[in-house]
């Protein structure tokens, strides 16, 4: 609960769901204070579905998504953005937002323009090793910015301000923390050997591409009694890579979608899949061995950045996304399953990069930083 008057907060971005579960995460922590929270989105991200599936209140922008697409593409969103900024500033206008935070995608650069223009406090939440083009612009116009990675904080400049650029962690929701917070329960790892093969909300074509061709060395490697999997294909790929799997004898579960990610982080030994922002550190708070296949077409590269935090502590093993696959996917499970005292070891290694209250401690430095500009807020014992 506030310790003052109730406060009115704005989270804004989305389209993805590394973007969209930091934003739920953070408006978790927002309203157990006893505040007011909207979710400012886009009419075409992700956040249309899971924003109100998890009870909070969204408002949706006409915002498109500007990187990675055409130059007509491109053109046709700039020419549009003024509309959207003003459209923004109508709905913190009439929530009487207090502060906006800005967790990048579709929505936050508008959201973010248009917070500038009312004179409402900003703050950056920058998930990526890699800031992007869009958060560095960002940055110049927040108060507090803060990142999940170290190696972000020099793309924002402190103006002499210490506690303007923080390294806090990524905001995770809150029933990872829960399940996961006071140490992952991880099985010794034996066989049947269980591998999560992931490639976020939507899949991910190459590992499922990968999964396919590996299907039957697997199985005359493994055999049915030594591996099991799960596999998050998306839509497009799910009985195509089923099919495969059937046909080569694997013990195999398939999904185009898996909602329930704690029971799958506490299944599984070991995760195949992309390293996006939120994918390490819900990796790391699991305490589960990886192989990153980072994405080889972000606009950044920010996924390859993303990795080195799991790679360098001895957690995860990188594979090359330019040459992945089928016998990437046979030599490295053999590896390590081969070694399970290297997967203990790895899994050791990934839970101590875990920063379970990084939602919590970057809304208090918000809530601090709203207080500090409005006295009248705080208790009377503190004035």
């Amino acid at each position: 609960m506030s310790a003052g008057r109730a406060r009115r907060w704005v989270v804004a971005g989305g389209g993805t769901g590394g973007h969209v579960t930091p934003a739920l995460a953070l408006a978790e922590r927002i309203r157990a204070r006893g505040d007011a929270v909207l979710l400012l989105g886009s009419e075409r991200g992700l956040e249309k579905k899971l924003v109100p599936a998890a009870g909070f209140e969204l408002a949706a922008l006409p915002s498109r998504q500007l990187v990675g697409q055409s130059a007509a593409a491109r053109l046709r969103t700039l020419v549009g953005l003024p509309g959207v900024v003003l459209a923004a500033r109508r709905v913190l206008r009439a929530f009487g937002a207090e502060i906006v935070i800005s967790v990048g995608g579709y929505a936050a650069a508008p959201a973010v323009a248009a917070a500038r223009l009312a004179a409402i406090p900003v703050a950056l939440v920058n998930t990526d090793a890699l800031p992007g083009q869009t958060n560095r612009l960002a940055g110049r116009f927040a108060k507090r910015i803060f990142v999940g990675f170290p190696s972000a904080i020099s793309a924002f400049p402190s103006r002499g301000d210490a506690k303007r650029v923080q390294c806090l962690g990524i905001p995770l929701r809150r029933a990872l923390t829960d399940a996961f917070g006071a140490g992952p329960p991880r099985r010794e790892a034996k066989p049947p050997y269980r591998l999560f093969v992931f490639g976020g909300s939507q899949g991910a074509r190459q590992l499922n591409e990968a999964m396919i061709a590996a299907a039957r060395r697997l199985a005359a490697a493994h055999g049915e009694a030594g591996l099991e999997i799960f596999h998050q294909t998306g839509e497009a790929d799910r009985n195509r890579v089923a099919e495969a799997y059937a046909a080569a004898g694997l013990r195999a579960e398939v999904a185009a979608f898996e909602p329930d990610m704690v029971r799958r982080y506490r299944w599984a030994d070991l995760a195949l899949c992309r390293s996006g922002a939120l994918t390490v550190a819900e990796l790391a708070l699991a305490g589960l061995p990886a192989l990153l296949v980072p994405y080889p077409f972000a606009a950044h590269d920010e996924q390859t950045a993303n990795a080195r935090a799991l790679v360098e502590s001895g957690a995860a093993t990188r594979l090359d996304p330019k040459s992945f696959g089928a016998d990437d996917v046979v030599a490295s499970l053999a590896a390590l399953f081969a070694d399970p005292p290297r997967l203990a070891s790895m899994s050791r290694a990934a839970a101590k990069l875990a920063r379970a209250d990084a939602a919590e401690r970057i809304v208090e430095e918000c809530a601090t930083l709203l207080d500090a500009q409005d006295p009248r807020a705080r208790p009377a014992a503190a004035r």
